[in-house]
């Protein structure tokens, strides 16, 4: 009964182990300073994987809307073959590596094209639809800006308050490694929202297309048709 007591013990150790020292994957958040950690019962992996899930859609659909509205013919098909890929893939990880591969791409192609010369200059003669697609687009991806940065420490918190806690560590473990791989993904994220968003900023201006940015990561997202 005593040995087997003893070897029982081995392997919580040796699970406890396996998770700060990072033995089953769990990345590192670079450039962020560790957080307090958190042993509140509040702090529920579940629940902030759904927000973050919500909030990369939110990404999504606004990157793709405003990709619509200053993509090239060309450019638009590329993406529908694209997307097409995505839709007849099963496999769930593949499914979310092209789902971020999508979304890198158009927001690229926002970026380059926000600078195109022959756009600026006829940005001015745009209809109105497509002015309120922009103005939709850029708010949405503003208030998607606002939810990642939030995101990012909750998520981090989480992760830690399980990792630190001896309780916590071997049953939540893999849901800790979830969270800090959905923080990572939201920090990336937000370094590429921030660069769209600045770089779309002389567009609007060029087409006189005025919105009001989102004042809290709580705020209703604006009604959008398509996305991914």
């Amino acid at each position: 009964m005593r040995s087997r007591t003893i070897c029982c013990s081995a392997i919580v150790i040796c699970l406890l182990t396996s998770v700060h020292a990072g033995a089953w994957g769990i990345p590192s958040i670079p450039g962020r300073a560790a957080l307090p950690v958190s042993t509140s019962a509040s702090a529920d992996p579940d629940a902030f994987l759904v927000k973050a899930k919500n909030a990369e859609r939110l990404v999504d659909r606004s990157s793709d809307h405003l990709f619509n509205a200053v993509a090239s013919k060309e450019e638009q098909e590329k993406m529908e073959a694209m997307k097409k890929k995505l839709n007849e893939t099963t496999d769930d990880k593949e499914k979310n590596a092209l789902r971020q591969q999508i979304t890198e791409s158009e927001m690229a192609t926002i970026e380059k094209r926000s600078k195109d010369k022959e756009l600026l200059d006829k940005a001015e003669q745009m209809d109105s639809k497509k002015k309120q697609q922009i103005a939709n687009g850029f708010y949405n991806l503003s208030l998607g800006s606002l939810q990642t940065a939030a995101l990012v420490p909750e998520g981090t918190s989480i992760a830690n308050s399980i990792t630190n806690n001896p309780a916590n560590a071997v049953r939540l473990g893999l849901k800790a490694k979830s969270v800090y791989d959905s923080v990572k993904t939201l920090g990336g994220l937000g370094s590429n929202i921030t660069k769209v968003l600045s770089a779309i900023r002389p567009l609007m201006s060029a087409a006189k297309i005025e919105t009001k940015a989102p004042s809290s990561a709580s705020d209703t997202p604006k009604e959008i048709d398509g996305g991914i």
